[in-house]
């Protein structure tokens, strides 16, 4: 398994001058961009916000914290980018909470394009940096100013960084320093599943192939160095403001998430459902991997083999982190969704490539025209769902739903049209018709959507300042749920109470999390005079809003049915 195996000489061309790397800036622009700030910031992008800001007004870049207190779920490289471009712009906004991610997936579209030029065609490269851009999970996410899309870079450069060096025959000490530097980098983003996702996929990779002196050579203890004094110019200081027990929690808390449920009818479910959950999170492309079980396709592959064998095998290594864990959840997994979209842009390169009569190859007409037909069936269900009286929840503003579905025909008709045609430029425009409708999808209706069904979280803290009395100074039981008190601003944190000594005679507006009803007790006379939303779906107000009271005077407990709710 030498570096020298692979199936296509590497494309001399310089990257800006592939007309496949243009096609694909723009369908990132067109796809990502557009509506990026219609959203409210929701979920835990409001946390990550926070963070930043509280860096910002504290000057510590070094303890990630919300409210003063040290926040210990990731490290804060996202933070740093937040706080970066919210600082140079004077903008604290959905911009700048969002714009990391957005760049993030363009940079791992680039990426995987730049990789599969060594092994593929040029539909091939173009196949796989579209098929990553246009999956569904990557378009949510990338839009959004969670972890997922700046880990899954980093994640890819250590491993398709990695192999590119191996197989290209770069100097080992550099072929180890790239890897091992975006597996630092996503460290300093999520945690340690990059490096156990390097390390594990390479390792493996490298004992299959019996290359020892790759393994074990200098280069690699400097790819190792180089790990280690990223992460440590972080960590030590770290450790050394909060203690040994936060630098090891920082790591570990989310991840104790996943096992909260671990009943052995939870394991038993999730590892029967999970694998049917991810192919579904990866249509329409994923429908293509079917081809993989027909003995004249994998005949094809051919010279491919060597990249093969190393896609696969860091996907393997990585699947059970997610596959195990009851409360895995398919989105952590994207990062090596990078892998997966150079898989399947290969299998589409080599449907390509196959003979008209391959038996094989017949997956392609019948792939788009089943994509054809889903389009038109969507686009008439948006429109006769808006065009109801009453409205469901992705009930589209009529004009919308009426171009919405104009396209989706246009787009349905156009697959059918091209199912049997085979110059690269026609499987090109079909990929790009598919891929449009999922930004459009995504863009247009589900954005649409997510503004009807979520609560006004900014409208209610604007009516809570309007209603409080002028100069009343509101405090926090421990900590506030992080949107609201990123949309409220200063928020002073006080302990929870035992008693009624310990209620701070300054306070007699406070606000706290409902969740942190369950087992304690208000130690003071007060009454609830206003409720504020703190979730992005309407059907979760009760479980998570902020509860806002005043103190009256003698100690009263909270009711039984005020912790039922």
């Amino acid at each position: 398994m030498a570096p020298a195996e692979t199936a296509l000489p590497p494309s001399r061309c310089p990257l800006w001058r592939e007309r496949g790397a243009w096609l694909l800036l723009a369908f990132l622009v067109l796809c990502y961009v557009p509506r990026l700030s219609d959203l409210t910031i929701r979920g835990e992008e409001t946390r990550r916000a926070l963070v930043a800001r509280e860096m910002l007004e504290s000057g510590d870049f070094v303890v990630p914290r919300v409210q003063g207190q040290p926040l210990l779920s990731r490290p804060p490289l996202q933070n740093w980018l937040i706080a970066g471009w919210s600082a140079a712009t004077g903008q604290l906004d959905e911009l700048a909470v969002r714009l990391p991610s957005v760049l993030a997936v363009a940079a791992t579209t680039l990426l995987v394009f730049s990789y599969a030029r060594g092994f593929l065609s040029p539909l091939g490269a173009f196949a796989s940096g579209l098929v990553f851009a246009s999956l569904g999970q990557v378009v949510e996410l990338g839009r959004f100013g969670e972890t997922d899309a700046l880990f899954t870079l980093f994640v890819s450069v250590s491993l398709l960084g990695w192999h590119a060096g191996f197989r290209a025959g770069w100097p080992r000490w550099q072929t180890w320093c790239l890897g091992y530097l975006g597996a630092a980098l996503g460290t300093l983003t999520k945690g340690p599943q990059a490096p156990v996702y390097f390390v594990a996929g390479v390792g493996l990779f490298l004992l299959w192939g019996r290359c020892w002196r790759m393994l074990f050579c200098w280069g690699h203890l400097a790819g190792l160095a180089l790990f280690v004094g990223l992460v440590a110019s972080w960590q030590v200081p770290f450790q050394r403001s909060v203690g040994a027990d936060a630098g090891r929690d920082i790591y570990l808390s989310d991840v104790g998430h996943r096992f909260l449920d671990a009943s052995w009818g939870s394991f038993a479910e999730h590892f029967v459902a999970y694998p049917f959950e991810l192919w579904a999170c990866l249509l329409p492309w994923s429908a293509l991997a079917l081809v993989w079980n027909r003995p004249g396709f994998r005949q094809a592959v051919g010279s491919a083999w060597p990249t093969v064998r190393f896609l696969g095998v860091a996907i393997v290594a990585a699947f059970p982190t997610v596959w195990l864990p009851p409360g895995s959840r398919p989105r952590y997994f994207m990062s090596l969704y990078p892998c997966i979209a150079l898989l399947l842009g290969l299998t589409i390169d080599r449907l390509a490539q196959a003979a008209p009569d391959a038996e094989w190859r017949r997956i392609w007409p019948w792939f788009l025209r089943g994509c054809g037909v889903t389009m038109l069936v969507a686009g008439l269900v948006v429109l006769w769902v808006s065009l109801l009286p009453v409205g469901s929840w992705y009930a589209q503003p009529v004009v919308f739903a009426g171009l919405y579905a104009a396209l989706s025909l246009a787009g349905a008709g156009c697959l059918w049209w091209l199912a049997l045609r085979t110059s690269p430029r026609a499987w090109s425009v079909a990929l790009l018709t598919i891929a449009g409708f999922v930004g459009l999808t995504q863009v247009g209706v589900l954005v649409t959507a997510h503004q009807q069904t979520t609560p006004d979280t900014i409208a209610k803290v604007t009516e809570l300042r309007q209603m409080l009395p002028a100069g009343a100074r509101l405090h926090s039981l421990n900590l506030a749920h992080h949107m609201f008190v990123y949309h409220w601003g200063d928020l002073p944190r006080i302990a929870w109470p035992r008693n009624e000594q310990e209620w701070p005679a300054e306070v007699e507006y406070f606000c706290f999390d409902v969740r942190d009803l369950v087992g304690r007790e208000i130690p003071v006379d007060w009454e609830e005079i206003f409720q504020v939303p703190c979730t992005k779906h309407r059907e979760q107000e009760h479980q998570m809003r902020v509860i806002v009271g005043r103190r009256r005077g003698a100690c009263a407990i909270v009711p039984e049915a005020a912790r039922a709710n």
